[in-house]
């Protein structure tokens, strides 16, 4: 499981280059000079692979553009639901059958219950050595869960972001819930529970490639936060949550 949890972060981390490259171009004249064409494009196709229905209902023709947009950042380019899928083994994300990893399968489909609903687990292994007596590459933490993407009720992603919370996760990647902050005591009994040592900054979210990021337009991060106050709100009940923090999956619905 370990071995597959890194995979996924690996080919994760892979589709993330490419939004830098990505932006990149789009710093260069030519991309300049083609991005309000190249945003018609990304918008339509954005709309187009949408995986699950999307609430448009009240949106502005702005605000749908912006969705179609997100769309394609998420989808097309980032693969966000490859880490925050809830769904596990052999399909993850895939629905049975429509795994494009798999011989002999369907067109990849993604299982619509499980989109963006956080829960994959990714160990831990770091390449230094954070303590006396540990191998090099050893990281005696927590295991890091990722997180429920999906709007609340009100229609705020990850359970209720404002865009400004959102825009300083995706900026600094804060902890804005503080689930394993960084160890006070050193190894092999730090505290408080479920922190992580130093070196490390437990402040900061440790799996989200928010470095890269960082480095996207204001417009773009807008697009996306628009792009998840229109999918479906999923409540995580099946996914082991994050250590010490029980209900971090949870999500209100609005369902009785």
């Amino acid at each position: 499981m370990k071995l597959v949890n890194f995979a996924k972060g690996a080919v994760a981390a892979a589709a993330i280059t490419s939004v830098v490259l990505a932006g990149m171009l789009l710093r260069s004249p030519r991309g300049r000079a083609q991005d309000e064409d190249d945003d018609s494009l990304r918008i339509k196709q954005g709309l187009d692979i949408a995986p699950v229905p999307l609430n448009l209902e009240g949106k502005s023709p702005y605000q749908i553009d912006l969705v179609g947009l997100g769309s394609y950042w998420v989808n097309a380019v980032s693969d966000c639901n490859f880490c925050h899928t809830s769904g596990g083994p052999p399909n993850f994300n895939f629905l049975a059958r429509h795994n494009p990893y798999f011989l002999f399968q369907g067109p990849k489909k993604t299982n619509p219950t499980t989109y963006l609903a956080g829960g994959t687990p990714f160990s831990t292994a770091l390449p230094f050595n954070v303590g006396p007596g540990l191998p090099y590459g050893s990281y005696l933490g927590p295991v890091i869960v990722s997180r429920n993407l999906t709007p609340n009720k009100y229609g705020l992603p990850e359970g209720g972001k404002t865009l400004s919370q959102f825009m300083q996760v995706m900026r600094t990647g804060v902890d804005q819930d503080h689930i394993h902050p960084t160890c006070k005591t050193p190894l092999p009994q730090p505290s408080p529970p479920f922190c992580i040592p130093p070196p490390v900054d437990g402040s900061r979210l440790q799996v989200m490639p928010w470095p890269d990021f960082q480095d996207m337009s204001d417009h773009d991060i807008e697009a996306i936060y628009e792009y998840l106050s229109a999918i479906p709100c999923i409540d995580n009940k099946t996914s082991t949550p994050p250590a010490g923090a029980p209900n971090e999956l949870r999500n209100d619905c609005g369902q009785d």
